[in-house]
């Protein structure tokens, strides 16, 4: 019998050693190089947490923005009372907005503002004394000894010519009735209480030392005292009266023998009509933040007394409405007009 004779063709299997050895160098390459790429300076996992350090600051950022907004949102809907308009953001000594419903509880509550001690004494929002602009008001604690208005009488043209004047603004009713007569008499003729007045709210006397550089900047400005209406004005509406309350205090400008000045309700020395501004003590006098815990003898109004052509109005530190001579040396407590853009805390 014949043997067949088979042949088997074998092929290799599996790698060569020299093969293997290649391709651990190579991973070993391969490896160090992501190593290097992932753990070196601003490698892979550098970049990687950079990445969600961006997003969470971004996150964090966006949050505080949000809620930045929110309190302006909730600053401006909370500082009305009707719902609609706005109006200056005053906060009580905890941050708390106050409502400007009512406001009027924390007339004579102190402020600081450009490093100096001053007390809320008006918040207009109508803006009755700066042309339709809503302002607040803020009266200096401390007050200014030693002002003889004699001394500092404006000159000729004062009320027709200087731009700084605010005797029109914190005297409308005096404008509305007397504007044009009281600029004749006052270019013409000896009437010291009209310049005297002149003198006190003139922003120029004041501002540089009650109102800082930025708050000039935002359109603050200073006068040496509030006027006769803006007091009746304070007194009233912290003490919730209206016109047909007793006790109600209001001011009209009057024409008495061609002297042009202030009456006020209710009477002192008369028995019926408007008065001067005249001291006397009775159940009517005033109290307000104006002169509480001052002991300064009195502090001048920027407004003109109907008295004579010399006086002007004061109150005194008992919070009687009064009147004196421009010729005295007397106390001021300067006021800062702030607008609305300027918010301010209470401190007490």
């Amino acid at each position: 019998m014949r043997k067949t004779k088979v042949n088997y063709n074998l092929k290799e299997a599996g790698i060569t050693l020299v093969a293997l050895v290649v391709t651990i160098i190579v991973l070993l390459i391969l490896a160090g190089v992501t190593l290097t790429l992932a753990l070196s300076n601003n490698g892979v996992m550098d970049r990687a947490q950079y990445a969600s350090n961006t997003w969470s600051n971004a996150t964090k950022d966006e949050t505080a923005m949000m809620e930045e907004l929110g309190q302006q949102i909730d600053d401006l809907s909370n500082v009305n009372s009707g719902g609609g308009s706005t109006g200056p953001v005053i906060k009580d000594k905890d941050g708390a907005t106050i409502d400007l419903a009512n406001i009027a509880n924390y007339y004579g509550h102190d402020v600081t503002y450009n490093g100096q001690t001053y007390q809320l004494f008006l918040v207009d929002t109508a803006g009755k004394y700066s042309n339709g602009e809503s302002r607040i008001w803020l009266q200096y604690k401390g007050y200014v000894d030693g002002v003889t208005l004699s001394d500092h009488f404006e000159t000729t043209g004062i009320l027709t010519d200087n731009a700084n004047s605010k005797l029109w603004e914190v005297n409308p009713d005096l404008k509305t009735k007397y504007q044009a007569n009281i600029r004749a008499i006052a270019e013409s003729s000896l009437n010291e209480n009209i310049k005297g007045v002149s003198y006190l709210c003139n922003t120029a006397n004041w501002n540089t030392t009650y109102v800082g550089t930025e708050g000039v900047a935002a359109g603050a400005y200073a006068i040496g005292g509030v006027s006769a209406e803006m007091f009746c004005d304070s007194y009233n509406q912290a003490r919730g009266k209206t016109s047909t309350d007793a006790n109600y205090f209001d001011a009209k400008a009057f024409n008495e023998n061609s002297t042009y000045g202030y009456y006020y309700m209710p009477p002192r020395n008369q028995n019926s009509g408007y008065a001067y501004f005249t001291d006397n003590s009775g159940d009517n006098k005033i109290q307000t933040s104006t002169c509480s815990g001052m002991y300064c003898y009195t502090i001048m109004l920027a407004s003109p007394s109907s008295y004579d052509a010399y006086n002007v109005c004061r109150v005194t530190d008992s919070g009687s409405l009064d009147y004196f001579d421009t010729y005295d040396t007397l106390g001021v407590r300067p006021v800062v007009s702030l607008p609305s853009s300027i918010q301010i805390q209470l401190i007490s």
